[in-house]
């Protein structure tokens, strides 16, 4: 009964987004593009920054081996599925810029695929990183919250919006260098300040920050490190975005 569920559903799915072939599942894409994306396999065990090479083994990047982003009550892992890279750069833009929700599922599809293959302890909460509110109503929706609610309902996982906000509406982050990234993030973040979430904090031991898109771990950071302060207790926070962005030079940018 099932199989022929699948057969019937497997009829209406839509085209793939990568090829417009129209042998694409419901979340958008075909097995061969899938295939073809810049996933993100070699990378620190830690902070998800992709690596050349593949080490055959769990390697931490020479920064993260220095001074872990959790020395400094950061997050304590990030997972990251895919490279920054064509196409996932333009599925990411279709989602941020024109409210393509067929490219969300496709880029949570993708970060689902990637949580379920490492196996990780899940989470008891996910909260999407916060936009702020002027940006919230120039787009009318947060993007991180769109791949949010996805793998809330696919890993059934709880997701809470809103219990930590963004107060400051901080310049752009291109073109900075994790130093200044770090700076102008600065107590951009903020605990929702309701006795709700104060006592939904305090339930809670492990946390998964998602985001779209990760490039120095600043914003992650900043989140961690906002959410440790407000409880008493030990909290593990988690950063899940769908892509990562490549170091300057990195070959994998010749991809």
């Amino acid at each position: 009964m099932w199989s022929f569920i699948e057969q019937l559903l497997s009829l209406l799915a839509p085209p793939c987004l990568l090829c417009n072939s129209f042998s694409a599942n419901l979340d958008n894409y075909c097995p061969d593009c899938y295939a073809e994306l810049p996933h993100n396999h070699h990378c620190c065990a830690i902070c998800a920054l992709p690596f050349d090479v593949d080490f055959n083994a769990s390697i931490v990047c020479g920064d993260c081996l220095q001074q872990p982003p959790n020395m400094n009550h950061g997050f304590d892992q990030a997972l990251a599925a895919l490279h920054y890279l064509p196409p996932v750069s333009s599925l990411v833009h279709a989602l941020k810029d024109q409210d393509n929700q067929a490219a969300g599922r496709l880029l949570a599809a993708c970060l689902q695929r990637y949580i379920e293959s490492h196996n990780p302890d899940l989470p008891q909460l996910i909260i999407p990183m916060p936009i702020h509110k002027q940006r919230l109503q120039e787009r009318s929706f947060n993007q991180a919250k769109v791949i949010g609610k996805l793998l809330s309902k696919r890993l059934e996982i709880p997701l809470k919006d809103g219990v930590i906000e963004r107060q400051i509406n901080t310049p752009s982050q291109q073109g900075l260098n994790k130093k200044q990234r770090r700076r102008n993030l600065r107590q951009a973040f903020v605990v929702n300040d309701s006795t709700s979430i104060a006592k939904l904090l305090q339930q809670v031991e492990h946390i998964a920050i998602i985001d779209d898109v990760m490039t120095t771990g600043a914003s992650a950071n900043e989140v961690a490190r906002t959410l440790r302060k407000a409880v008493c207790h030990e909290l593990r926070v988690d950063a899940w975005c769908v892509a990562r962005t490549l170091p300057p030079n990195s070959k994998l940018h010749l991809y």
